[in-house]
């Protein structure tokens, strides 16, 4: 038996390829070939209080991959940009410690087409030359960058998980800075980075696709406290959103697999007047499931967790939803994309009037005992689509069912009190952890 504990606070986590997704599960032959060891979507590049812009400046951005590695390439995204950008130099190394610090001895400088500095235009993509890195799964790793000249507010996507370092704009190039010393501030975006691919004998990629809930909201929310009761941030908890958490399953059973996380904040499986594909910053599913997952290297299969912006926000009914994870769910089969559909948990909630949570009453709108908020109705339809018709849909391998592990039995429209972050909405880190053990990982590549 294989068997992995996680000890997360007062609760303990476990998952075991016996008694858990895996069983006796052998993985497929590896080939040689290009997988994301760490990956996420580009959001936006709007100019905001933590996206200025500025000028000479160095960022150094930390990262878990999903799996260990010995080769290396990072993409950096100009996806959202309306000018060129210039990066003056970029370094990939092993973090040290919890800050802004780097291991030289596994540090390498990256450049493109042997340059090393690129310029980027708008809407483009570059990946760096490989470099040689060996790191074990579970370290982390930092990606420095020289921003060289002006630059304006830039791609980025913000991190929900951890924290990055900046310099003071008009610093320069720090990047070879491997006390880290120069880096004063910090930051909870990515900007730029998109992937960390790896290049080795693995399984191929899979990738994580959806809203807030996909990008890890509240997972360094632990579970000392119950909803309705407060809950908030544990220092040092960071790196428990979906994504790693399927990468623990993964190295825990054997499987040489790498995972994406293709979660955004607030993105709604279908569109919406502010997701339309006119939009200069479309993110519903439906318009980014191309590029954010089928055209990733190696992906061979994609749990696809999205609807409930759609249901909570937009207060749209389950058939509509359904209609747009029919679309999402043909456009990964066309790309002989294995699907893992999931189901919502509870975090529907439709303000259109109907009962809604309150601190006089926290559990208003639950079935039990009712009257049951029309969101959840829309929830509890969909789920049931998902589980019949949506499971038989050309693509659909297995079927996820995270409202079946995280919902409440007293309160079947709440999450279990000490796996819910106090929104309602998000699970806690802990709670993430459950969610996963849902997925049957040996749906990823089949048997």
């Amino acid at each position: 038996m294989t068997c992995i504990i996680f000890l997360l606070f007062p609760v303990l986590l476990s998952s075991c390829s016996d008694s858990g997704n895996a069983g006796t599960y052998m993985a497929p032959p590896a080939t040689p070939q290009w997988v994301v060891g760490w990956g996420v979507s580009p959001q936006n590049a709007l100019k905001t209080s933590t996206n200025q812009g500025g000028s000479e400046q160095s960022f150094r951005f930390i990262v878990v991959p999903t799996i260990g590695g010995n080769r290396e390439r990072v993409r950096f995204s100009n996806y959202f940009g309306s000018t060129a950008i210039t990066i003056g130099s970029a370094r990939l190394a092993t973090a040290s410690g919890s800050g802004p610090a780097i291991d030289k001895a596994h540090d390498a400088s990256l450049t493109f087409s042997g340059n090393q500095s690129v310029t980027i235009q708008p809407n483009q993509e570059v990946y760096s030359d490989p470099v040689d890195i060996a790191y074990t799964y579970g370290k982390k790793l930092a990606v420095s960058v020289y921003m060289q000249g002006s630059f304006p507010a830039l791609t980025e996507h913000d991190s929900q998980a951890g924290t990055n370092f900046t310099t003071a704009v008009g610093a320069g190039n720090t990047t070879n800075d491997s006390t880290g010393a120069s880096f004063t501030e910090t930051t909870t975006e990515w900007f730029l980075i998109t992937n960390v691919d790896v290049y080795g004998p693995y399984n191929g990629t899979v990738a994580v696709f959806g809203s807030s809930s996909v990008d890890g909201h509240n997972s360094n929310f632990g579970d000392t406290n119950s909803y309705p009761a407060g809950n908030g941030p544990v220092a040092g908890q960071d790196h428990e959103r979906p994504s790693d958490w399927l990468g623990y399953s993964l190295n825990a059973a054997g499987i040489p697999v790498g995972v994406l996380n293709a979660g955004l904040l607030g993105d709604p499986a279908g569109e919406d007047a502010a997701t339309s594909s006119a939009s200069p910053n479309a993110t519903a599913g439906i318009d980014r499931i191309d590029h954010d997952v089928l055209q990733q290297p190696g992906i061979k299969a994609v749990v696809i967790y999205t609807g409930g912006v759609d249901l909570r926000v937009d207060c749209l009914p389950a058939t509509t939803v359904a209609e747009s994870l029919t679309a999402i769910v043909a456009k990964a089969h066309a790309a002989g994309v294995r699907v893992i559909l999931a189901t919502l948990p509870p975090s529907e909630y439709c303000t259109t009037g109907s009962p809604l949570p309150s601190s006089d009453d926290p559990y208003a709108g639950d079935i039990n005992p009712g009257p049951e908020n029309p969101g959840s109705t829309q929830r509890r339809a969909l789920n049931t689509w998902i589980r019949n018709s949506g499971s038989q849909l050309p693509g659909v391998v297995s079927i996820a069912d995270f409202d079946a592990v995280l919902a409440d039995p007293a309160h079947p429209d709440f999450m279990i009190p000490n796996l819910n972050s106090g929104d309602n909405f998000h699970p806690n880190g802990p709670g993430y952890g459950v969610q996963n053990n849902a997925i049957d990982i040996t749906a990823i590549l089949g048997k």
